[in-house]
C-alpha cells in the first residue's frame, strides 16, 4: 500500500516537474536563490548536494556535486576485500557527513541509446507509462528489459505534439553495476547519464529501485514545525473562541430576519424556476412540430402499396422502414411533403424474397414550423 502511494506520489511530481507549471516554478525559485546573501545561498547549495557513482571495470570513483562544482572525494579498487571495503565507504561517508547525501549512479554513454521521438501532447500527463507501452516500437527492446527515462525538448502546441529525447538502458549491465553499489553500501537512489563531464538530469531508476536515505535533520525540522503549527493552531482557536462569544449575541439579534430572508429568497427561487419550465416548453411546443402531425402526414403520403415495419421521429428527423412495390418513388413523395425535406435512403434497397417487394429505410428531416 505505501509502495503505491509511494509510486503515484513519484508520478505527479515527475508530471509536475515536466509542465508549464513546474519550468516556473524552477525559473521563480532560481530568481528568489539569486537574491539570497551569499552565506544563504551557500547553505541552499550545500543541502542539495548530491554523490555522484561512476563505475568501471576496476575501481569506483565518488564525486560529490554541490551545486555547478564537482569535488572528487574518493576512488575505490574494486579488487580489494569487499568487506573491508564497505566499512572504509561507511567511514568515509560518516566522517565527510555524507550519509544522508543522496547517490546517483552515473552510466556512460555507450551504455545507453538516445533516441528523439514525438508523442501526442495528451499522452504528458502519463508520459512515462505511454513511453513504457511503446517501447517496442522505438527500441530493439520490451519495456522490462531497459531502464528508461525521457525529457521533453519542446512542446508543438499548434501541431499537439511532444518532441521528446528517450534515454534507455539496458536492464543486464546495469543490474551488475547497481548490485556492486549495493553490496559497498552504496544503494543508490538516482541513475543518470554523464554527457561532456555532466548529468543530463534524469532518474532512470523506477521508484520501486529508487534507496530512501532517512533525513534526520529534515525529520528534526518537521517535528519542530509541526509543534510550531500546534501552538499556533491553539492560539488561533483561543482568539476564535472569545470572537465567537461577542458574535453569538449580535447572531441572535438578526436571526429572525435572516430565516425570513431565506423565505423570501426560496419563493423567489420557485417562481423563477416555473417561469424557466413554462418558457422552456412553450418554446419546444413551437420548435417542433407535435408527434401525431407527423404521424399523420406519414400516413397521407404513403402509397397503399407500401406499409412500414418500423417508424421512428426524434429530434427533427424522421426513420422510415418498411417494403414497397417501388421504393424510389418515396423519396418523390417524402420531398414533395410541406412537412418533410432532405429525404434519402439510408443504405441500398434490397428485395424481399417472400414478399417480392423492395426493403426500404430512409431518413428525412421535419420542416421547422
Amino acid at each position: 500500500m505505501a509502495s503505491a502511494i509511494q509510486n503515484q506520489f513519484d508520478s505527479l511530481r515527475q508530471r509536475l516537474h515536466q509542465s508549464q507549471l513546474g519550468g516556473f516554478w524552477r525559473w521563480w525559485t532560481a530568481e528568489l536563490a539569486a537574491m539570497l546573501p551569499a552565506s544563504w545561498q551557500e547553505r541552499v547549495r550545500h543541502a542539495q548536494r548530491v554523490l555522484l557513482l561512476q563505475l568501471n571495470d576496476k575501481s569506483l570513483s565518488l564525486t560529490l556535486q554541490e551545486g555547478a562544482k564537482g569535488e572528487r572525494v574518493e576512488s575505490f579498487d574494486l579488487d580489494q576485500d569487499l568487506s573491508l571495503q564497505r566499512q572504509q565507504i561507511a567511514d568515509l561517508l560518516a566522517e565527510r557527513e555524507l550519509d544522508e547525501v543522496p547517490r546517483c549512479l552515473l552510466l556512460g554513454e555507450s551504455m545507453v541509446l538516445h533516441k528523439q521521438l514525438q508523442m501526442p501532447q495528451a499522452a504528458e500527463a502519463n508520459l512515462h507509462q505511454a513511453l513504457a507501452f511503446e517501447m517496442d516500437r522505438h527500441t530493439p527492446f520490451q519495456a522490462d528489459q531497459v531502464y528508461f527515462d525521457q525529457q521533453v525538448l519542446e512542446r508543438d502546441k499548434e501541431r499537439g505534439q511532444l518532441h521528446l529525447e528517450l534515454v534507455v538502458a539496458p536492464r543486464e549491465p546495469v543490474d551488475d553495476l547497481i548490485t556492486t553499489l549495493v553490496d559497498r553500501g552504496l544503494a543508490p537512489t538516482a541513475m543518470d547519464v554523464v554527457a561532456e563531464n555532466l548529468p543530463l538530469g534524469l532518474n532512470m531508476l523506477p521508484a520501486e529501485q529508487r534507496h530512501r536515505i532517512p533525513n534526520r535533520k529534515a525529520r528534526l525540522n518537521l517535528l519542530l514545525a509541526a509543534v510550531a503549527l500546534v501552538v499556533l493552531a491553539g492560539v488561533m482557536a483561543q482568539s476564535l473562541w472569545l470572537r465567537e462569544s461577542q458574535i453569538a449575541a449580535v447572531e441572535a439579534a438578526i436571526d429572525e430576519v435572516r430565516i425570513e430572508a431565506r423565505r423570501v429568497q426560496n419563493i423567489r427561487a420557485q417562481i423563477e424556476d416555473a417561469s424557466e419550465a413554462a418558457g422552456f416548453m412553450f418554446k419546444r411546443r413551437a420548435e417542433n412540430r407535435p408527434t401525431v402531425m407527423v404521424l399523420a402526414e406519414v400516413t397521407r403520403i404513403m402509397p397503399d402499396d407500401t406499409y412500414l415495419d418500423r417508424l421512428r421521429i426524434w429530434e427533427g428527423n424522421v426513420q422510415m422502414q418498411g417494403k414497397s412495390d417501388n421504393a424510389q418513388r418515396l423519396i418523390e413523395q417524402v420531398n414533395d411533403s410541406p412537412m418533410m425535406e432532405k429525404a434519402g435512403f439510408r443504405g441500398s434497397t434490397r428485395l424481399d424474397t417472400g414478399t417480392q417487394k423492395e426493403v426500404f429505410d430512409i431518413n428525412a428531416a421535419i420542416v421547422t414550423p
